[in-house]
């Protein structure tokens, strides 16, 4: 069975993700074979077509589901979340601020379409994405003045040096809790479901899979059999986000 996993959690612990290859190999008893991939152009064009098994950020999995029959196996308590930002020299950072305002953001991101819901359940808007290639120009978007306002992965603002974040002035972090990377199965393998959802719970409770969780930092993994709060979030902002 192929497995794939979302190159941006691949690239910071390549070998815990090989580690809990071995692990689901043991437990389901079935040849599971991870190849490692760490750059998203070749995960999207190679890789992940021919996953069984994937590990993908809520985007993907929301894709995977609506377009290729996925079925969803299980989540973490990983929550992605976003985080607001502004000129360090901004006269007001309050988020309130950001109606009719440009907001810097990379299109075709989960944390953009996480960002633009938590502004329409707060009645905030209009507001008018300025698309970026990458968080890092939505930073210098910002600090040029280009738009006033940016919107952040917040696991990207994590990874930042206290160099970078003085360059910028946080207005606000978002702790919804709506949604985290997921485990995902190719309709052709739904016969293994069952099992690997119950391995994968299990592993909280399994000294060596425990281990392997606080080395991931997932957390624990939570069954589930849909995609929950991503279907409704990205079904009402989907119009303004791009890809």
């Amino acid at each position: 069975m192929q497995f794939r996993v979302c190159p941006h959690d691949m690239v910071k612990s390549m070998q815990s993700w090989l580690a809990l290859t071995t692990y689901l190999r043991q437990a389901l008893e079935v040849p599971v074979t991870l190849a490692p991939v760490t750059d998203f152009e070749a995960f999207y064009r190679q890789a992940l077509p021919q996953a069984e098994l994937a590990f993908v950020n809520p985007l993907d999995a929301w894709r995977l589901v609506h377009e290729q029959g996925f079925i969803p196996v299980a989540r973490t308590e990983l929550y992605d979340e976003v985080v607001f930002i502004t000129a360090p020299d901004a006269p007001e950072a309050a988020l309130e601020n950001l109606a009719g305002h440009p907001l810097a953001a990379v299109d075709g991101q989960f944390a953009t379409y996480l960002g633009l819901y938590i502004l329409h359940t707060k009645g905030i808007g209009p507001v008018h994405p300025v698309w970026q290639p990458s968080w890092v120009q939505v930073i210098r978007a910002v600090m040029t003045h280009q738009a006033p306002f940016g919107l952040l992965y917040h696991d990207f603002y994590t990874q930042l040096s206290p160099l970078t974040r003085a360059q910028f002035r946080v207005v606000c972090e978002s702790h919804t809790r709506y949604a985290t990377h997921m485990m995902l199965l190719h309709p052709a393998r739904e016969d293994l479901r069952p099992r690997l959802q119950q391995v994968l719970v299990g592993m909280s409770h399994d000294p060596q899979g425990a281990v392997l969780l606080q080395e991931l930092r997932l957390g624990r993994w939570v069954p589930t059999d849909d995609l929950g709060d991503i279907d409704r979030i990205i079904g009402q902002v989907r119009d303004l986000v791009p890809g």
